[in-house]
C-alpha cells in the first residue's frame, strides 16, 4: 500500500471547497464635503453694511497632513461718500472678526489690497483660509 504523499502528481486529487457567495459591502464613505463660502460671503455681507457688496469670489480646495477645508479669494467693493473710511475700519476689524461658519473654522484671514478707485469706490481683495470642524 502506497501512501498519498507518494503518488504521482498525476494521480493526485485536489478537492476545492467552495464557500457560498458572502455578499459584500463596502466601507462607508466619508461624507461628501459641504463648503462654507456661502455662510462666509453672508457673514461679510453683514459687516460691510448696505455700502459693501461682493463683487467677485472664488473658493479652491485645500488640505495638509492634519486639516481640510479651503481657500478663498473674495473682492468686496465698498461704496458711498465714505467708502474709503469704512474700507479701512472694515479691514483692520476683519481680523478680529467672529465669523460662525456651521462645521467650519476660520483658520485665517489675510487682506491683500486695498485698492481706491477713480469713482470714489474701494475694493478690498482678501484671502481666507477655512477648515472643516470635525
Amino acid at each position: 500500500m502506497t501512501s498519498p504523499t507518494n503518488q504521482p502528481l498525476a494521480h493526485r486529487r485536489f478537492k476545492l471547497l467552495r464557500r457560498p457567495p458572502e455578499s459584500i459591502r463596502p466601507a462607508s464613505p466619508r461624507p461628501q464635503r459641504r463648503d462654507c463660502q456661502g455662510q462666509l460671503l453672508a457673514a461679510l455681507d453683514g459687516l460691510t453694511g448696505e455700502t459693501g457688496a461682493v463683487e467677485q469670489a472664488t473658493l479652491r480646495p485645500w488640505c495638509s497632513a492634519t486639516f481640510v477645508g479651503a481657500q478663498h479669494h473674495i473682492m468686496l467693493r465698498i461704496t458711498g461718500e465714505n467708502a474709503a473710511q469704512q474700507a479701512e475700519t472694515l479691514s483692520t476689524s476683519l481680523g478680529e472678526a467672529d465669523f460662525k461658519l456651521r462645521g467650519h473654522i476660520v483658520a485665517d484671514l489675510a487682506v491683500d489690497e486695498v485698492r481706491p478707485e477713480e469713482n470714489g469706490d474701494v475694493t478690498i481683495t482678501l484671502v481666507v483660509l477655512t477648515i472643516e470642524d470635525w
